[in-house]
């Protein structure tokens, strides 16, 4: 029963973290709109994949490294907010390119990425993001009980950790699907396709916000 009552709590604060707008979404949403379902779909396996291992490290004990050493938390923030700042860099670059371009020729299609890149990017995208880390570390400080029976505290403790990893993972999973499946619906894609170049510019600006953000923190 405790270990119900823990999973409940921590599903209700992770599906609000989660559908909270930041750069784990807005990389899903631009995936779905730019190419294809299938595509955004591995975006969201990559993000999903990256909160199982944050999960996995907040569960061992890694929120008491980050309070012990703080100057860690710090270059997490450079490292994670740096890459940001180059998605959104290089989103601006390419829309530019592509409007200074003009049409692609007839018949020539935009290259897709491969599902393992968009994958990899996902991935790097949310685990170097030091605050949905941090997040996650730190929800199991509050969400694992203080104490146990000793008999049976191992095994529990095993046993919740699994659980909240992949309540977590899977929420996430099923949101950015949902992202995912929502935005690559073509009535979503032709709106994209008519304002593209203003939505690529608004794209690249939010990442490199975002990305600013992450190493102003403090």
């Amino acid at each position: 029963m405790e270990v119900l009552l823990v999973l409940a709590h921590v599903a209700l604060i992770w599906i609000l973290a989660v559908a909270t707008p930041g750069a784990n979404v807005l990389l899903t949403i631009n995936t779905a709109l730019q190419y294809n379902r299938t595509l955004a779909m591995f975006s969201a396996f990559g993000v999903s994949t990256a909160i199982l291992l944050w999960a996995f490290l907040g569960g061992s004990g890694l929120v008491i490294l980050l309070t012990t050493f703080p100057q860690l938390f710090s270059v997490m923030k450079v490292v994670g907010g740096s890459y940001l700042l180059y998605l959104g860099l290089r989103q601006i670059y390419q829309t530019r390119k592509t409007k200074r371009l003009g049409q692609l020729p007839r018949g020539q299609q935009i290259i897709s990425p491969s599902n393992k890149k968009v994958f990899i990017t996902a991935f790097i995208t949310s685990i170097l993001n030091p605050k949905t880390g941090f997040f996650v570390v730190s929800l199991f400080s509050v969400a694992m009980p203080q104490s146990m029976p000793g008999s049976v505290s191992g095994a529990m403790t095993t046993t919740m950790i699994l659980a909240i990893m992949l309540t977590m993972s899977s929420i996430t999973l099923c949101w950015h699907s949902l992202l995912a499946t929502a935005f690559s619906h073509q009535s979503a894609k032709s709106v994209y396709a008519r304002i593209s170049g203003v939505i690529d510019y608004i794209t690249g600006g939010l990442f490199t916000v975002f990305g600013i953000k992450v190493m102003a923190s403090s």
